[in-house]
């Protein structure tokens, strides 16, 4: 059974509904007054997805020319011009006609996706499950600052930015193997990478 509240004259019941008006009147101008959360850009200048198989820069090894009989200093990985190559062409396509090389501090972003070795599964009826003694994450070569160094040199050179010495800073820099797609955000199928470019932002002024 409910109690319905007996009100002895209309001004008493007014009062109550005023009282209860102001309260939800003050409650709503609190939520109101919160201020609100600092937010990062979310639109990109720059982003693009490259396919291909990321390889270091930064390890080079003597060789001789044979015409000129003098030394030169050589990337020590075959794999990098490749790369690089991979990384301008799918630049050039996403960036398109009439861009001009960004010329602002950079934030960054970069997810390399790494093709898990065939050692990593099973055979026979376990063909295509990881090992468990496989390792979870790709804790070795390539070095994923060398990863950076020639995925930064490679958007220098597709005229993505005037230079790579405009990144100032890494929101996300992640390596993983392909086996986390699904699982970890911009974790490709295959081997690739996914890149994002942002404004950085400079700290506030101190009061």
């Amino acid at each position: 059974m409910i109690d319905v509240p007996l009100w002895e004259d209309e001004e008493d019941q007014a009062a109550v509904e005023t009282a209860a008006l102001d309260d939800a009147s003050a409650l709503l101008d609190e939520v109101q007054e919160e201020p609100e959360e600092e937010t990062h850009l979310e639109v990109p200048l720059f982003e693009v997805t490259v396919y291909g198989a990321p390889a270091p820069q930064g390890s080079k090894s003597p060789k001789r020319n044979k015409h000129t009989n003098r030394i030169h200093l050589v990337e020590s990985s075959k794999y990098v011009k490749p790369w690089r190559d991979d990384v301008v062409g799918a630049s050039l396509k996403a960036r398109g006609r009439g861009w001009s090389p960004l010329t602002v501090p950079l934030a960054a972003e970069m997810i390399f996706t790494l093709a898990r070795p065939k050692t990593h599964f099973g055979t026979g009826r376990n063909a295509g499950r990881v090992r468990p003694s496989a390792p979870l994450l790709p804790a070795g070569v390539p070095d994923l600052s060398k990863l950076a160094r020639s995925t930064e040199d490679a958007l220098t050179t597709a005229g993505v930015y005037r230079d790579d010495a405009l990144v100032v800073e890494y929101r996300r820099l992640v390596k993983r193997y392909h086996t986390d797609h699904g699982a970890v955000p911009d974790v490709m199928e295959v081997s690739g990478c996914v890149i994002r470019l942002w404004p950085a932002l400079a700290p506030a002024a101190e009061q």
